[in-house]
């Protein structure tokens, strides 16, 4: 596990961290952005990391076919993949 701080959030789903690393949430399968619910599932989880300031626990678990790290993502308030998953972010067709 290691402390990172998000930079920005791409959709639901996936982002980048201030490193310059970009992430995917693994297990979690949101709307993309100009997608219908989009903008809602980008907003879920930015408010999910933007009540620890965007500094959150990142533990990568594998690697997708774009390079990006596959992890699970916690803060102070608990699990951010769980957490988008109970509000309807689940593995959609995949």
């Amino acid at each position: 596990m290691v402390r990172k701080k998000v930079e920005k959030w791409d959709d639901g789903d996936s982002g980048k961290f201030t490193d310059g690393k970009r992430f995917r949430l693994s297990g979690v399968r949101a709307p993309e952005k100009n997608q219908r619910g989009g903008s809602t599932a980008t907003r879920s989880a930015a408010g999910m990391t933007g009540q620890s300031k965007g500094r959150v626990n990142w533990t990568p678990v594998a690697r997708d076919k774009y390079g990006r790290e596959v992890g699970n993502m916690t803060n102070q308030h608990g699990s951010v993949n769980k957490r988008l998953i109970q509000r309807g972010s689940k593995n959609k067709g995949r």
